[in-house]
């Protein structure tokens, strides 16, 4: 008989691996890119957020038993990360819930707009940060997994 949420632990982990890899590649992407680079960029961006939500949608799911629904879900699920559901422990701090708040809108912007649109020095505020941003995350995702 498996552990109490090891499958969930497990999906956190792999997502966590490939959530590295992603703030890898942002890190490495030059500050004077060409477009092609700033487009890179905003996809490895995107590509961290989607990561973390991906992560917040698995407990959701298999933790939390609730699932936001309608035109807002993406607020949703990020505003409930940071809540206590059914006496159940948050997955993240309101300080990292609003960092990611952040990079929820830049998400937005992305798929919504061109990439032409993008702004270099906006996708550098968000990438410098991105670091510091993924050590908290991993920490808190460690005292999560060590509570469930």
């Amino acid at each position: 008989m498996k552990p109490k949420h090891e499958q969930l632990k497990q999906d956190i982990l792999f997502e966590q691996g490939q959530l590295d890899a992603v703030v890898q590649k942002i890190s490495g992407i030059e500050k004077d890119a060409a477009e092609a680079n700033i487009a890179a960029l905003g996809v490895y961006l995107m590509n961290f957020y989607n990561g973390i939500e991906n992560i917040m949608k698995r407990c959701a799911r298999e933790y939390y038993k609730k699932i936001p629904k309608g035109d807002d879900w993406h607020k949703q699920l990020l505003q409930q990360s940071c809540s206590e559901i059914n006496n159940k422990a948050p997955l993240f701090s309101r300080e990292t819930v609003d960092g990611l708040y952040l990079y929820l809108s830049f998400r937005h912007f992305f798929i919504h707009g061109y990439v032409f649109k993008l702004s270099r020095e906006k996708m550098e505020s968000l990438s410098i940060g991105v670091d510091e941003l993924w050590q908290k995350i991993k920490t808190e995702l460690a005292e999560f997994m060590s509570r469930i």
